[in-house]
């Protein structure tokens, strides 16, 4: 079965929605522009003729309404095809069969000679505010069926028809006028070339259309999107970040080398049970918020939080040139803001662990409810690492993958030898940053 990609029901929501705020639109235009016929005709023609049209006129006006009864129902689709049909039709009967006189002895064909062929148009122009190709193409192929049915109607209650085609070759003026003022000029192939104009600009129309429609669907998508990076990384991630995960696609499961920080803070649980829940709450949201900016400015992500403790990546999942350097600075910078800052009027001690190396990243869990996560021995290093800075006596320790990989960007460090770590066959070679204070 084939897969929709992620997003797809919300755009398609949000296109069905364009559709029926378009639709109700037409309809409200259509019935306002109706309601001012009909005004004109009361105040143009002479009793009874401007009340009878104007009764017919506004009997369509109401008759329009009826499909909004239908938004959102099972017919709705059905009830638009059915609206623009019937103006199609009405417009054409109004052509064929609407006299241009009372006095009822005016030939039908010098219909075309007045403003009616116009209402063809405007009944193109509303089916485009209902934001549906397939309905502008399809009330136009009725429009060009009903101005050729209207014409052939006309012809078939003509004696004789006159059209162009009677022309000499060159003709003068006087054979000109002869034939285009005849009672009995139709004008066949103006019929045509309307025929055709109403069908290429409805085409144009659709086409249109079908470019807003594109529009709203990279909208729509740009803003689920978005929605799945807040609801992944959660309200910490800044609009550029997430701008960026959106256009580079970096949220796709990748395998990169990256560098890790993992920072604790030291004592929470013991201070949390001395406070109310809502200062720890706003304890942690401050000191995370603070966090994230820092790791934000080195071109690093927070992507995660496990209780008090945070993990942030750098080159992934957004790929940046001299990661290790930037998240042994990032790490200096969460020192340094411990140091001369208090969070809910708590000064706080933090403890980093450092490690670059090989990591798996991406999305996981259930459509709602996923979370981008890191996997590997190197986010697993960092957190060791995060907890031996107790046994040492140390605030931040880093691997010495990091250390090569940062190179005189580490600053003034002190080699703690090779130790073992929990979890790992292989001694590691651990370095621990000087506190220095933030550039």
């Amino acid at each position: 079965m084939h897969e929709h990609p992620p997003g797809f029901r919300t755009v398609e929501a949000a296109l069905a929605e364009a559709e029926r705020k378009g639709f109700r639109l037409a309809v409200i235009g259509r019935t306002c522009a109706l309601v001012a016929v009909a005004c004109f005709y009361l105040e143009a023609f002479g009793y009874p003729n401007n009340v009878l049209a104007a009764a017919c006129i506004l009997f369509t006006a109401a008759l329009g309404l009826v499909p909004l009864g239908f938004v959102g129902g099972r017919y709705e689709r059905a009830a638009r095809y059915a609206l623009f049909t019937l103006d199609a039709v009405s417009a054409s009967a109004i052509v064929a069969l609407a006299p241009l006189s009372s006095g009822g002895d005016t030939p039908q064909n010098l219909v075309f000679h007045s403003s009616r062929n116009e209402y063809f148009y405007a009944i193109v122009a509303l089916s485009i505010l209902a934001l549906s190709p397939a309905l502008v193409l399809w009330t136009g192929a009725c429009v060009v069926a009903g101005l050729a049915v209207a014409t052939a109607w006309i012809m078939a209650g003509m004696e004789r028809v006159v059209s162009l085609e009677d022309l000499p070759v060159a003709p003068s003026r006087e054979q000109y006028l002869s034939v285009v003022l005849s009672p009995d000029f139709l004008g066949l192939p103006v019929r045509v070339i309307e025929g055709v104009m109403i069908a290429l600009v409805t085409s144009i129309a659709a086409l249109a259309v079908h470019r807003a429609r594109n529009v709203i669907r990279a909208h729509a998508a740009a803003e689920a999107e978005r929605t799945r990076v807040e609801r992944i990384f959660g309200r910490y991630v800044p609009t550029q970040v997430a701008d960026q995960l959106i256009h580079a696609g970096q949220l796709a499961p990748q395998q990169r080398e990256a560098s890790i920080i993992f920072a604790d803070i030291v004592g929470f649980t013991r201070l949390s049970e001395t406070l109310p829940p809502a200062r720890v709450i706003g304890l942690l949201n401050s000191f995370f918020s603070a966090v994230t900016a820092i790791v934000d400015e080195r071109g690093g992500v927070v992507v995660n939080h496990v209780g008090d403790a945070l993990i942030a990546a750098f080159n992934a999942p957004l790929p940046i040139e001299g990661h290790a350097a930037r998240a042994v600075a990032a790490a200096r910078a969460l020192l340094a803001l411990v140091a001369e800052r208090e969070f809910e009027g708590h000064q706080l001690r933090v403890r980093i662990g450092v490690a670059t190396g090989q990591v798996a990243a991406g999305p996981v869990g259930g459509a709602g409810r996923e979370t981008y996560t890191i996997y590997g021995d190197t986010v697993n290093l960092a957190q060791r690492l995060e907890e031996m800075n107790k046994e040492v006596g140390t605030n931040c320790l880093m691997s010495s993958t990091t250390f090569v990989a940062a190179g005189p960007d580490c600053g003034a460090t002190i080699a703690i030898g090779t130790v073992h770590v929990r979890g790992r066959e292989r001694a590691v070679e651990v370095f621990a940053l000087q506190p220095s204070r933030p550039e």
